[in-house]
């Protein structure tokens, strides 16, 4: 095994891991402070007046994709949660014939998504919440839509829900949405609230939420992402972060569009938040650089779905403030 290298994509060819093709939707990173133009990095409410504090969204599963059913410009399908996402996607399939400007060529972790296109949306629906003239990226998203069997309509990210008190909660299959005030106290502070083990002031870069966690005893930068099925290590992370994981095979990734990037697998055994340990939780090993440039923020490494399902996460973005009470698997 590798263990003891500073892991790099051109060791990934060396590797004695036989190679299996795996579609990994949630290394598409399409929007990006840096590619996006400014208005993909604001964030919208909806239009219509709620008639109730609160919001319970069911969550559909497609693999490790958590999906909701949506409405956009009349065409009915799901969108991907994924909050790795600064902006919103479209998939080209359902919406080419949109008016688009602003063509522009972002990276994800599998390298060049290709050419991105943007457009206005007159009307996104999901739930009880209605959203007018969003601002979208253009994208070709048929690759999810193959390899899952289901319509998909495009990603949104927390740029729609981050004026609201965020739970999310895999366990109940629910994404719960409570109204809050400017200093990001809820309307009704009686309403169900989880009871954290772990709790967090975290950093964000527009839409995005990037956490603090330990590996080896160092702090690294994580982004949060709920598009990620898996969690992501930078291959340049070193040597001590290196020693702690348990490389299990290599794979070849696809991202968007068609760029594919050969990645270890493994797993993490020494993660900790605050005093809380998590162990065994499958990571892939790639170079994160282009990201951290796309994101405007050095990043160590994503919590995607396999973090997730740990339990259930609470965000406040106006107070900043991330928590998560766990229910399986962790250990102080």
């Amino acid at each position: 095994m590798f263990l003891g290298l500073v892991l790099t994509l051109p060791l990934l060819l060396a590797s004695p891991f036989p190679a299996t093709k795996i579609s990994v939707t949630a290394l598409t990173r399409i929007p990006s402070p840096v590619v996006a133009t400014l208005f993909q990095t604001i964030s919208y409410s909806p239009e219509n007046n709620l008639k109730t504090d609160s919001v319970i969204i069911p969550l559909k599963r497609a693999g490790r994709l958590l999906l909701v059913e949506a409405i956009v410009d009349g065409e009915t399908g799901n969108l991907v949660f994924d909050t790795g996402a600064n902006g919103l996607v479209f998939n080209s399939t359902y919406f080419r014939n949109h008016v688009r400007s602003d063509v522009s060529n972002p990276n994800g972790i599998t390298g060049s998504v290709g050419t991105v296109e943007q457009i206005t949306i007159d009307k996104v629906e999901f739930a009880n919440l209605t959203y007018k003239k969003i601002k979208a990226d253009l994208a070709n998203l048929g690759h999810i839509e193959n390899s899952r069997g289901i319509k998909i309509l495009g990603l949104f990210g927390f740029n729609l829900i981050r004026d609201f008190e965020i739970i999310i909660d895999t366990r109940s299959n629910q994404l719960k949405l409570y109204r809050i005030d400017k200093t990001g106290n809820r309307f009704v502070p009686d309403q169900y609230k989880i009871r954290p083990d772990y709790s967090q002031l975290f950093q964000t870069n527009s839409n995005i939420l990037f956490l603090s966690g330990k590996i080896g005893g160092k702090t690294l930068n994580f982004c949060f992402d709920t598009g990620s099925e898996t969690n992501v290590i930078n291959s340049y992370s070193g040597k001590n972060i290196m020693n702690t994981l348990t490389i299990t095979r290599r794979s070849n990734l696809r991202g968007a569009g068609s760029s594919r990037s050969e990645v270890l697998f493994g797993r993490m055994n020494d993660f900790t938040l605050g005093n809380k340990q998590i162990n065994g939780m499958e990571t892939v090993i790639s170079n994160l650089d282009a990201l951290s440039d796309a994101y405007g923020t050095k990043i160590d490494g994503m919590l995607g779905y396999n973090f997730i399902e740990q339990g259930v996460v609470c965000i406040n973005f106006v107070k900043r403030h991330f928590s998560i009470q766990f229910t399986k698997g962790v250990e102080k």
